[in-house]
């Protein structure tokens, strides 16, 4: 399967401060029939691993966590 490439947008904050500027979140956004393919139903549970300028997406096989 071939690779992305992707742009880290951002999504506005509501400020828990009256008058205050929110800050902005950093906010990437997955959509696309290849991320069926590649395993990620609609509805699927997905673990999500950070490192340092790495993020790990896996999907929860959920007879894994019965058996």
């Amino acid at each position: 399967m071939k690779s992305r490439q992707l742009k880290v947008s951002y999504r506005p904050t509501q400020s828990q401060v009256p008058l205050r500027m929110p800050s902005p979140m950093p906010f990437l956004r997955l959509q696309g029939r290849w991320l069926d393919q590649a395993g990620f139903a609609i509805g699927a549970d997905v673990h999500v691993q950070v490192e340092p300028g790495r993020l790990v997406l896996e999907v929860i096989d959920p007879q894994a966590e019965t058996g």
